[in-house]
């Protein structure tokens, strides 16, 4: 009886010490994504992009040839804006604002605060999507001239 545990127990051992030397592959899991609950990816534009300098485009206008469109964003959260409108006589064709904007709680988008008009802008990788009075991209035949590109440094 002493035999047969003693070859047992050596048997043991052989098999333990040989699958300790074997690499083990785990799968790697994935997180789902549930309908209560969503997972929040901490990137975003706000934190993750080098969103501060100028950036400029012809917007669409109603009246004239298109609005010249002058968007400085500063690290300490102000702007400029610059518009002017091409076609229209000197006098009244060009406005400045200057103020500060904020970032949505997600951190994609921004609000111009100043004394005039509302502005939006979606954030992306060196370029701004001017946005809808709701906060919609705007789209259309004329949706890639409501983007702004972010002029060399």
């Amino acid at each position: 009886m002493k035999k047969t545990a003693f070859v047992f127990v050596i048997a043991a051992i052989t098999l333990v010490s040989c699958k300790n030397g074997e690499k083990k592959d785990t799968p790697s899991v994935e997180p789902i994504e549930t309908g209560d609950s969503a997972i929040v990816d901490s990137h975003n534009s706000e934190n993750s992009l080098d969103w501060a300098g100028i950036y400029e485009g012809t917007t669409p206008c109603a009246d004239c040839e298109g609005i010249k469109t002058v968007l400085e964003l500063k690290r300490d959260k102000t702007f400029t804006l610059s518009q002017t409108y091409l076609g229209k006589s000197d006098n009244e064709n060009e406005f400045t604002q200057n103020g500060e904007f904020v970032w949505n709680q997600a951190g994609t988008k921004i609000r111009l605060r100043s004394e005039g008009e509302d502005f939006q802008f979606k954030v992306g990788e060196n370029q701004l999507w001017m946005l809808d009075m709701k906060g919609n991209t705007i789209e259309g035949d004329l949706a890639d001239r409501y983007i702004l590109k972010k002029k060399g440094e």
